[in-house]
């Protein structure tokens, strides 16, 4: 078998996976991407959050950097509860493995935000933070485009 054979079987092989990890999880309804969407934003809203108290602290508001620590608590739990049930859900076949993986790496991102915060260490903490807001609309994004995807699959297979 030549080269480019070869290689024409494994992408057919590999689109094959794909499509059927996806029936599998067009199966289970879509509810598993319903829910990690819904935290996504939640959490997407609490950075959002985060980056406005931060301006108030940068305008002199002492009581902003109250609000800042307070909702940078409740980020880190939002990311945790997203990550266990990214985790759960991934496990029982509802959502690709991505969606985990990416909800562990967000984790871990905001928990090394929040000690960089502390620490002061602002060279860093306010990048990262630009970072997390940009990962999590990503996130969004391809949370709808696989709810989308998965949906008219879901619809197709109802059809037949």
């Amino acid at each position: 078998m030549s080269y480019f054979r070869r290689i024409e079987a494994s992408a057919v092989s590999a689109a094959a996976m794909t499509t059927d990890s996806l029936k599998g999880i067009a199966a289970a309804g879509g509810q598993g991407i319903g829910l990690i969407r819904r935290l996504v934003v939640i959490n997407l809203g609490l950075v959002a959050l985060q980056a406005l108290s931060a301006g108030f602290v940068l305008s002199g508001y002492e009581r902003a950097v109250t609000v800042h620590a307070d909702v940078a608590l409740a980020l880190q739990l939002g990311t945790l509860i997203q990550a266990v049930i990214a985790v759960v859900l991934w496990r029982r076949g509802r959502v690709p493995a991505w969606v985990a993986g990416l909800s562990i790496g967000l984790f871990m991102m905001v928990f090394l935000q929040l000690g960089l915060g502390y620490k002061k260490s602002f060279w860093l903490h306010v990048p990262i933070g630009v970072g997390i807001f940009g990962w999590l609309t990503y996130q969004v994004n391809r949370l709808n485009t696989l709810w989308r995807t998965t949906g008219a699959l879901a619809g197709a297979s109802r059809d037949s």
